[in-house]
């Protein structure tokens, strides 16, 4: 009788999903799998049409990005947003981001990882584990990046 709960535990973890399982369109409308950031660790910038700061972190994160890209993989997710609401904000704002932006307009990140602030950078280990999880877009991502291996 008391293998039964291990037994219902051990099917349910089987089945939970990870960060790995998610699935969005860029805004392009190709399919882009968190998959294959799997085995590396990556920066994911989360933002939203309603957050305040995002226009000036996706500006920054653009001048950051080919020194992250010797490190880490970069993307952005959008929650809550779909392709054209990206693409009229950053065509608004004069923003070509040369790192995927990626629509998540179910929310389905936030529903798995926990967003103390919106905008926010999260850095993921190469298990899919967020080890870092920043208000907007911090001045020393850089450093942040290397300090989390």
């Amino acid at each position: 009788m008391r293998l039964i709960p291990l037994l219902l535990l051990f099917l349910f973890s089987c089945f939970s999903k990870g960060i790995y399982d998610l699935k969005f369109k860029d805004i392009k409308g190709k399919e882009f799998e968190l998959s294959s950031l799997k085995g590396k660790r990556s920066v994911i910038y989360v933002w939203s049409g309603t957050c305040i700061g995002h226009v000036e972190d996706l500006k920054a994160l653009v001048k950051l990005t080919p020194q992250l890209k010797e490190r880490v993989p970069v993307i952005s997710v959008a929650i809550m947003m779909d392709a054209e609401d990206i693409r009229k904000v950053l065509r608004e704002n004069g923003i070509e981001p040369n790192y995927p932006v990626l629509a998540d307009p179910k929310g389905e990140l936030a529903n798995m990882v926990t967003l103390i602030f919106l905008p926010a950078t999260l850095i993921v280990d190469e298990r899919g584990k967020v080890v870092g999880n920043y208000p907007k877009l911090p001045p020393n991502l850089i450093s942040l990046v290397s300090a989390h291996k």
